[in-house]
C-alpha cells in the first residue's frame, strides 16, 4: 500500500463489491493502542 500511495481497497466478495478497508482500518488491527489507531477511531469532525 505503501509503495504505490493506496489507501483504500475495495472488499469483492463473488465478483461483487461488498465494503472497502482502509489504512486506518489496518492500522487499529495491527496496533490498537497506537496513535495512528486512535486517529482512526475517533469520531469525523462534523
Amino acid at each position: 500500500m505503501q509503495t504505490r500511495a493506496v489507501r483504500r481497497l475495495p472488499v469483492v466478495e463473488g465478483g461483487r463489491p461488498v465494503g472497502i478497508v482502509s489504512l486506518g482500518d489496518l492500522a487499529l488491527e495491527r496496533v490498537a493502542d497506537g496513535t495512528l489507531a486512535e486517529i482512526s477511531a475517533a469520531n469525523p469532525n462534523t
